[in-house]
């Protein structure tokens, strides 16, 4: 790998571990791994490989099912979205995409064809996507010539503290399947860790898989294991005189004289733009903090009087030894957003 690439480390161990921690709380149900988003940035075809034991795939967008077909995979996938017109509908029968179905204009497309897999999904509380309860049994009756593989809700706040709308969510569901022979599913990765009782015959983890907290909380759950870790190298170290200014705007001004490491990674890499200087980067085992504003291509941060760090030496932006939690924390986001961000220029190494 060259020097002065950014670069994130992808432990496929590490998600095969998270898969198995989710799938020992209900060893009984089946669970679909979300690698939407090229699996929260984590590469989608490599995941998928990883989890060649899953019972299916959700994924949001057809090109993202395509894309797996195309790579070999042969599990289950489900487009979280449905389709969106008569052309997406050929293709994703062409390539054997099972479909969520959650409105009226979907439910038209498919009531002039036969032979599809569907998940319907219904409306219980979050206001998004869903068919109406109301609805429900007109629509199972217009889509008789395909195969209902179950009914579908989406958790709106199992990340908080507040159990009401997960309770009230789930009281809804249960009341509208009670009397249909179809599997249910409601439970994300918060509904998965946080609320048993929102475990039903499938359940659908993401951002648990890839080692990061789905809380609102953001403290690290010893119980995943991280499966990324940002690096990029210092490509220079500077000496500056106190009053001296670095970067962009001048914001961050030298408290006295000190030494400054530049490392090769910026918002054209997805390292967040809005990060504040008391945004710690981990060189050598010892916490930095920025210092100055993240430009494009390279951050600064200031080094202790005593860092041995030189130029070449690789530094953590989030992962092992620094929870990506502790960087959401600082930079007012959350860990789906950093890890989704990291853009294609930054190279993926895969470890097992």
């Amino acid at each position: 790998m060259p020097m002065n690439y950014a670069c994130a480390e992808i432990d496929l161990a590490a998600i095969s571990s998270n898969y198995a921690m989710a799938r020992s709380t209900a060893p009984e149900s089946k669970f679909m791994a979300v690698i939407k988003g090229d699996a929260y940035g984590h590469g989608i075809v490599e995941v998928a490989r990883q989890l060649n034991t899953a019972d299916a795939f959700g994924v949001a967008r057809l090109d993202e099912a395509v894309a797996l077909r195309d790579s070999g995979i042969k599990t289950p996938i489900t487009l979280l979205e449905g389709v969106l017109d008569s052309g997406e509908l050929k293709t994703a029968g062409y390539h054997q995409i099972d479909l969520v179905v959650h409105s009226d204009h979907q439910v038209a497309m498919l009531e002039r064809e036969s032979g599809f897999n569907i998940w319907l999904k219904l409306e219980t509380g979050m206001h998004r996507l869903g068919m109406s309860i109301s609805d429900l049994s007109q629509n199972l009756a217009r889509l008789k010539d395909h195969k209902v593989l179950g009914v579908m809700g989406h958790l709106a706040s199992a990340d908080t503290n507040d159990t009401s709308v997960t309770e009230d969510q789930l009281r809804v569901l249960d009341e509208a399947t009670k009397s249909l022979p179809y599997a249910k599913s409601l439970a994300n990765s918060a509904g998965i860790l946080g609320h048993p009782d929102t475990r039903a015959d499938w359940n659908r983890p993401g951002l648990m898989l890839y080692g990061a907290t789905p809380f609102a909380d953001l403290e690290p759950l010893a119980s995943l294991r991280t499966a990324m870790t940002l690096t990029a190298p210092v490509i220079a170290i500077n000496q500056v005189s106190e009053g001296d200014a670095v970067g962009y705007g001048g914001i961050w001004t030298a408290p006295a004289d000190c030494r400054i490491a530049v490392i090769a990674i910026g918002y054209a890499d997805g390292y967040p733009r809005e990060a504040p200087m008391s945004t710690p980067v981990l060189i050598g085992g010892q916490k930095c903090m920025l210092a100055g504003r993240v430009s494009m291509d390279m951050i600064t941060v200031e080094l202790a009087a005593d860092d041995l760090v030189r130029v070449g030496d690789r530094c953590v932006l989030w992962g092992k030894g620094l929870p990506i939690e502790e960087i959401s924390r600082c930079t007012g986001t959350i860990p789906y957003t950093l890890m989704c961000g990291v853009s294609k220029r930054v190279s993926r190494n895969y470890v097992s």
